[in-house]
């Protein structure tokens, strides 16, 4: 599956960025990712509602959650939202082979 992650970082986090300002995230990032059966494509840094935007691929969400758990547990990250990638077109499908099975309360 292909993920999305956004992430904020609290102050215990950003205090150890300033201590070790060297330190790779983004390698230690890939090598729990390969280690977990998945991959990391990419990770920012930015701007905005979220402080790291990383971006992948992981056997099954369960996998993601435990990457979560690991992370969050570690103290510097207060918030972690995973957002899984979609084919827009087979859920178009999916929705269009639907229609006539729901209707709006009341209608």
């Amino acid at each position: 599956m292909k993920f999305i992650v956004l992430g904020k970082y609290n102050a215990t986090g950003l205090a150890g960025f300033m201590k070790n300002p060297d330190e790779d995230r983004t390698s230690m990032i890939s090598s729990m990712m390969d280690k977990a059966g998945g991959s990391l494509e990419a990770m920012y840094l930015t701007r905005g509602g979220y402080d790291i935007v990383a971006i992948g691929d992981a056997p099954d969400f369960d996998t993601l959650a435990a990457v979560k758990m690991l992370v969050m547990a570690s103290g510097a990250v207060s918030e972690m939202e995973i957002l899984e990638a979609s084919d827009f077109g087979k859920i178009a499908a999916k929705a269009a082979s639907l229609t006539g099975t729901y209707k709006a309360p009341g209608a």
